[in-house]
């Protein structure tokens, strides 16, 4: 392990400020849609607070990604239109864009290649709550699986200073990558993700997300669909060579995920053939 590496990763995590954020109206939005007695008054306002996000998040409710056909001029008409959880779902990505559009080194990611993943994985992540008639928790995977892979934006240079030890260790030992960042690092991408998601006051259910996507087994038992869903949806992503990067082919798809994400091998199968239709959708509002 680089015990230098180690504790600088723990300063970022410790010291709050140097952790990534996101503006706070989108924080505030996404807790007060949670609350089942918020107004859509109230949520209407608080995010029209926010000049330059309504002016974003008009524009993402008429465009074909989100759109239902009808010309949305305000946020109030945006959130009758298309409901609260899909205007929650407008909001994140509007505040996490600038996040994840962005070079990513250390995993070998162009610009935009993290973002247009993010955004393929969290549509993926809807289909297949919607294909289970999960329809109850399609905006909590979306969610889930937009930001799931947050904290590569922090360990990205170190990971790209410590590669060749990673790559080592995976290929003599058999292991995933993010076990490799884990014992080489000190700390893996998933665990810095969720202590971004703390500092935003996201909810348990998506820091559960975002620390075990990639082994969704050890998840706590009340998020265990929700993160197998996100699970598979990354390696389908990843299968269709979306977000591949440095890491992208040392990590595994869990058996025990597909079958707690209430899918079959000829789901799996329709799901992948339609990721090329899927991400021809998610382009359109990269």
């Amino acid at each position: 392990m680089h015990e230098h590496i180690k504790n600088r990763i723990q300063s970022i995590i410790t010291n709050i400020d140097q952790l990534p954020s996101i503006p706070e109206t989108a924080s505030r939005i996404m807790n007060m849609a949670n609350d089942p007695d918020v107004s859509f008054k109230l949520i209407a306002e608080e995010i029209s607070k926010d000049q330059a996000m309504t002016t974003n998040i008009l524009k993402l409710c008429n465009s074909a990604y989100f759109s239902k056909g009808k010309e949305i001029s305000s946020i109030e008409r945006a959130i009758v239109t298309l409901g609260l959880k899909e205007v929650k779902n407008i909001v994140l990505v509007v505040a996490a864009k600038p996040l994840l559009d962005r070079f990513v080194i250390g995993y070998d990611l162009g610009k935009g290649e993290l973002w247009k993943q993010s955004l393929l994985v969290a549509t993926l992540s809807r289909n297949i709550a919607m294909k289970m008639k999960r329809r109850d928790i399609a905006d909590v995977v979306f969610t889930g699986g937009l930001i799931h892979n947050i904290g590569k934006i922090v360990l990205a240079l170190f990971v790209q200073s410590t590669f060749k030890d990673l790559i080592n260790i995976v290929q003599e030992r058999g292991i995933t990558f993010n076990q490799a960042e884990k014992e080489i690092m000190g700390f893996c991408h998933q665990e810095v993700g969720e202590k971004i998601l703390a500092k935003w006051n996201f909810p348990e259910v998506l820091q559960a997300i975002v620390r075990y996507y990639h082994e969704p087994g050890n998840a706590p038992s009340q998020y265990r669909v929700e993160t197998s869903i996100v699970h598979v949806a990354s390696n389908l992503s990843l299968m269709a060579s979306v977000g591949v990067g440095s890491d992208g082919l040392y990590h595994e798809m869990s058996e025990q995920a597909i079958k707690d994400a209430g899918l079959s091998g000829p789901d799996l199968e329709e799901l992948y053939s339609a990721v090329p239709e899927t991400l021809k959708k998610v382009t359109e509002i990269i």
